[in-house]
């Protein structure tokens, strides 16, 4: 069977679509899903319908179709914006809206233009140097007595449940165990993985029994170069592994979502303007966007839009744009609050449309209902970006802070130490300690609080609200001279500060804590 449309020509036979210029490459997920949808033209086709056409009706994230449909788009030279050919119906799925003819075969002019995907892996990762990074966990190298009753099992148990995990971070494509297990962790070379697997990163292990106690050590490498990006060693009991072994799969997870964009961003630095590609521009967007100062917030922003501009539906591009007008309304870099918050809350949406099972997106969402003040809608949608990802530091973080606002210190306090003991060098770890020093504010803990708050103020990238916290736990813990020390910081970075500002940031419902942090400051000359 073959269809024309528009200036191509789709051959389901042939497995090959014809364009203007002679045959377009296309992938065969890609292709099966062109002809599915060329098939029911000007019908919508959900999400589901596409999983069962295309997929066989196994279970794949909505970033694989969502790449799926990026590339038949591009191969018939529609974009994100520009759909005069596959529309997007919001909510629904999708609709082939060109024109179509079925038209007589006509011989072949080129072999076929896809191939199956090598080995057993059913969802190939995308090439290096394109798209989301790729990882492929290896089985780990057990080193220890054959016989043991816990060594060979954990060896293969962690990484596959390193695996199920990972791959629920969208922004992150994991291969299959079905592939990355056939490689003898003993001998396999990063540079053999990445070029039979095409995958930019590779995870391996070792699992050491001496005595009743193991030891397993986990590296995350760059297969291009071999390039040590993370590593970390753990020891328990023997009798203890298997309960370690959530510990350790919490930590690994947390660890890549602040190594990857690391590493990302130090390679994107050194390339050249004309170089970077959407996920590069993404990276280097991260990079600035938690310093919260005017300056690197724009540089993100730019960063996130230039991103967008090279892939309209690159969902976490959209996420950090809403990041940054977030940061301007909580920051009050910009006059106009509510339309910030508003654009914040659009940015996060329009992420939410293209993968609606990212937790960035949903914590981006959550973050600006907090400062519009629908802390019910902000707390829906945190904990939604934590049904996601369960392991999500920042968005525990944030549900504690609003924990704080709502007046349940003891679960804020909870929020606070998950997100700390899952994420010890966030770059958000003082807002961590700001929120669980609030939290002691909220059961009359003063003195926790002031030491709470003023290791808060101290940490690397701490604002001035951090320090106006601190300020406040000073003086209800009866040390005026502190008080007034973070009060004069807080005047000579930000000389606007005030009580007016800090309650629209901080929006306390519960009434006595906004009694005691609103006769503090008041007290120390903040109008």
């Amino acid at each position: 069977m073959e269809w024309a449309f528009g200036d191509f020509l789709l051959s389901r036979d042939r497995a090959e679509l014809v364009g203007p210029d002679g045959p377009v490459h296309l992938e065969k997920q890609a292709f099966n899903l062109l002809v599915f949808l060329v098939e029911n033209a000007g019908r919508v086709v959900t999400k589901d319908d596409v999983i069962d056409a295309v997929w066989g009706g196994r279970v794949v994230s909505d970033s694989t179709v969502a790449t799926a449909v990026k590339q038949a788009r591009k191969a018939v030279g529609d974009s994100g914006t520009a759909q005069g050919t596959i529309r997007t119906v919001h909510g629904v799925g999708f609709r082939f809206v060109a024109p179509v003819a079925a038209v007589a075969p006509a011989p072949p002019t080129r072999p076929v233009f896809f191939s199956p995907a090598p080995g057993p892996a059913p969802d190939p990762a995308p090439p290096v140097g394109t798209d989301r990074a790729s990882l492929a966990v290896l089985r780990f190298q057990f080193m220890g007595p054959e016989g043991g009753p816990t060594g060979p099992p954990i060896a293969d148990a962690l990484p596959a449940e390193l695996i199920a995990n990972l791959s629920k971070l969208g922004w992150l494509h994991i291969i299959a165990r079905g592939s990355s297990f056939r490689f003898d962790p003993e001998t396999a070379r990063p540079e053999e993985v990445a070029e039979k697997l095409r995958v930019r990163y590779v995870m391996t292990g070792t699992v050491e029994a001496i005595g009743d106690m193991i030891t397993i050590s986990i590296e995350l490498l760059s297969a291009a170069d071999g390039a040590l990006v993370w590593s970390e060693r753990y020891a328990t009991l023997l009798t203890e592994v298997h309960v370690a072994r959530g510990h350790i799969v919490a930590a690994t997870v947390t660890a890549l979502e602040i190594h990857v964009p690391r590493f990302e961003a130090e390679h994107a630095r050194r390339l050249s303007p004309a170089e970077l590609d959407a996920w590069s521009h993404y990276h280097l967007g991260l990079r600035h966007i938690y310093r919260f100062n005017a300056a690197d917030n724009d540089i993100a922003a730019g960063h996130f839009r230039a991103a967008l501009d090279l892939d309209r539906e690159f969902a976490r591009a959209h996420a950090g744009l809403s990041f940054t007008f977030w940061q301007q309304a909580f920051m009050l870099f910009g006059d106009d609050r509510r339309s910030l918050l508003d654009r914040a809350a659009g940015a996060a949406g329009a992420a939410l449309d293209i993968d609606p099972h990212d937790p960035f997106a949903a914590f981006n969402m959550g973050r600006a209902r907090w400062l519009q003040g629908d802390l019910d809608a902000g707390f829906e949608w945190l904990d939604r970006a934590l049904l996601v990802n369960p392991n999500f530091a920042q968005a525990h973080y944030t549900k504690g802070l609003n924990k704080v606002f709502v007046g349940d210190p003891a679960a804020a306090q909870a929020n606070a130490d998950k997100a700390l003991s899952l994420s010890p060098l966030d770059p958000l770890l003082y807002a961590m300690y700001g929120a669980k020093a609030m939290a002691h504010v909220g059961t009359e803990d003063f003195t926790d609080a002031r030491h709470l708050a003023e290791k808060a103020a101290r940490q690397p990238g701490a604002h001035f609200y951090i320090a106006m916290i601190a300020a406040a736990a000073c003086e209800l813990d009866g040390d005026r001279r502190g008080a007034e020390r973070w009060r004069d910081q807080v005047r000579a970075g930000r000389p606007d500060a005030g009580i007016t500002m800090f309650f629209e940031a901080f929006p306390i419902r519960d009434r006595e804590l906004d009694r005691r942090f609103r006769g503090a400051l008041v007290r120390l000359g903040f109008a």
